[in-house]
């Protein structure tokens, strides 16, 4: 078992307490036992009393005071580093699975694993180290990546560019044809083809059942380290700038141009044909009907500048009380015209 000043030595933090205690694993702060390691960013209003962890990992600043404890910069950070260290990941599978079906023009990088009934198309590159579950369907012509993790039953149609470190939970489609149609004299709706691409780049990660879809012609692109939960959908042609982060049931419609560090809640709404600048933040359940030209927190439906949002909401709920006070106004103005 690592002793705790081995620990402080991974996390680049400074050790308070026992160096030669022995951890064996990392544990939630009110779950800790003598032997674990726990995450408190600070002390709030004597929240570590009963504490039994043997060890805690704490903000530098965050005044938090315990007898064993590492002092770090982001906490959050360095409890991620230790989830990794006691917790590696393991091959779901080692090596090509006999029930896998790999076409004989595919090439597969060394230390490639694919899982049982797999299935990945011709010419299609796998790289070093990447994981591929069982159910996977990769088509012809996909490139993806060195030490990318593709869990079970995701779908990555054809022409599909993939970066490296790249993590795709279970039931995500990757490149299924965008919507797109045009309408005949009749009005019966036409199928307009689907022929460009997906391009993900660099340590993006896919939520479950989450889709992205192909573009008409051009591509849809996923800048470096993009984010998106489970159940999202982006639009053909849409482009998200790198460091995004989307959460669950949002949908991004066809062409829309998102910049980067863009922070979107839960279950938003975003239109077609618009841009949202760099570093937006956007409050879950918000509909965006036209671009966000700076920085800003947005909300509401239309969206608008988190503040006047605020407000409008405090007017929406006293409307009620505003509109028995004009009543009685009008009451009052009737009577003294009476007069």
């Amino acid at each position: 078992m690592p002793k705790l000043k081995e620990i402080a030595a991974l996390l680049d933090g400074e050790l308070h307490g026992d160096g030669e205690l022995e951890i064996a694993g990392v544990q939630a702060l009110h779950r800790a036992g003598p032997g674990d390691i726990a995450y408190a960013a600070r002390d709030r209003e004597g929240g570590l009393a009963g504490v039994r962890a043997g060890a805690l990992v704490v903000a530098r600043d965050g005044g938090a005071v315990f007898a064993n404890r590492i002092l770090v910069e982001n906490p959050q950070l360095a409890f991620a580093r230790l989830l990794e260290y006691f917790h590696p990941r393991r091959p779901f599978w080692e090596g090509v699975a006999a029930g896998a079906c790999v076409a004989e023009t595919a090439v597969l990088g060394e230390g490639v694993h694919v899982g049982p009934f797999a299935f990945i198309g011709d010419r299609s590159r796998i790289g070093a180290g990447s994981e591929i579950h069982s159910g996977v369907a990769v088509y012809r012509d996909v490139v993806i990546g060195r030490n990318c993790l593709i869990y079970a039953n995701a779908v990555i149609r054809e022409n599909v560019e993939i970066g490296d470190r790249v993590i795709i939970h279970p039931g995500a489609v990757i490149g299924a044809d965008g919507f797109g149609f045009g309408r005949a004299a009749d009005g019966a709706a036409v199928k307009v083809p689907q022929v460009g691409k997906v391009i993900i780049g660099d340590g993006c990660e896919i939520g479950a059942n989450t889709c992205i879809d192909r573009s008409t012609i051009e591509e849809t692109v996923l800048e470096a380290n993009v984010k998106l939960d489970n159940l999202v959908q982006v639009g053909h042609n849409v482009r998200i700038g790198r460091d995004s982060a989307i959460s669950a049931q949002t949908g991004i419609s066809g062409s829309t141009r998102i910049g980067a560090q863009v922070i979107m809640g839960g279950q938003v709404g975003v239109a077609d044909h618009i841009e949202i600048a760099d570093g937006v933040m956007v409050a879950a359940k918000s509909g965006i009907t036209g671009s966000v030209k700076s920085r800003m927190i947005v909300a509401g439906i239309p969206h608008q500048e988190m503040g006047a949002w605020r407000k409008n909401m405090v007017l929406a709920r006293n409307l009620a009380a505003m509109r028995e006070k004009l009543r009685l106004l009008e009451k009052k103005i009737k009577e003294l015209e009476e007069k």
